[in-house]
């Protein structure tokens, strides 16, 4: 359990995870629950720093339409290579995420270098592909030196294990058993060394757009390369990654608003989805 040096704790969480509206002390509480005062369909109405969750054009998440997404053959193969490295687990209340330590990996994105730097997730997804939602989302968190986003959101069905999380599977109990007044402190669990070569893989197709974050304040300066392959992963390590919520931590989906939505797609790379 983080010591209740509230401020000083929010601020430092807040800087360093997607998933936490701006901590200055003065902004709201958001939540997921539907129809709630603090839900998703009020964030916009929450605070003047979170206008663009109501108001932006260019929200995330989406529903992906296959059959209406364009062929690119010439955008980026995310090549990337991650090296192991410290991570801290953090729950803030609102979504479980994992802070890694120093210099771990960059992916090239319209030629611009976005550094590696947490990874989050949504339970159940926040994209859907055809209207189907799924399980599990897994957002790679990359921060340009500007300040923009590139994240690659990984899909999970039920099914085999992942061998990715049996590296830390202890350590999420551990978390689970952390009792916290979140509006306060988070809890926050050392993974120590965690070895990234699974999430490394060849990246095969996926579906690029510009969009926003899926929480407070959603601001509009992400690039989503949303992989077209689901990967499986057995419902006891998803029942692990959400027991220390108390609650479900999805966004609906959000108007496309005539953007366009990418699909990349080079030979002998597998698909998941009918495009």
């Amino acid at each position: 359990m983080v010591s209740p040096r509230a401020a000083v704790v929010l601020h430092l969480v807040a800087a360093a995870s997607l998933a936490v509206a701006p901590s200055n002390g003065d902004e709201p509480a958001y939540g997921y629950a539907p129809g709630s005062a603090n839900g998703p369909e009020n964030w916009g109405r929450l605070s003047p720093a979170y206008k663009l969750c109501g108001e932006g054009k260019k929200q995330s998440p989406i529903d992906i339409v296959t059959k209406q997404a364009v062929s690119s053959p010439n955008l980026d193969s995310l090549t990337r290579t991650y090296a192991a490295a410290n991570a801290t687990l953090i729950n803030d209340g609102h979504d479980i995420m994992m802070r890694f330590e120093g210099k771990v990996g960059t992916i090239t994105v319209n030629g611009k270098v976005y550094s590696f730097v947490k990874v989050y997730w949504h339970s159940p997804s926040e994209h859907t592909i055809n209207g189907q939602r799924f399980p599990l989302e897994m957002h790679l968190v990359h921060k340009s030196d500007d300040g923009n986003l590139a994240v690659i959101a990984i899909l999970y069905q039920y099914g085999a294990p992942d061998s990715f999380y049996f590296q830390f599977k202890k350590k999420l109990a551990e978390m689970a058993k952390e009792k916290c007044n979140f509006a306060e402190e988070s809890s926050q669990v050392a993974a120590g060394l965690v070895h990234l070569r699974s999430l490394q893989k060849r990246t095969g197709n996926y579906f690029r757009y510009t969009g926003s974050l899926t929480t407070p304040p959603c601001s509009e300066n992400v690039v989503w390369n949303v992989l077209g392959k689901v990967r499986q992963i057995a419902k006891e390590q998803v029942d692990l990654l959400t027991a220390p919520l108390p609650a479900k931590d999805s966004r609906p989906t959000q108007p496309l608003n005539g953007r366009a939505v990418q699909f990349y797609n080079p030979t002998n790379s597998t698909v998941s989805f009918q495009v």
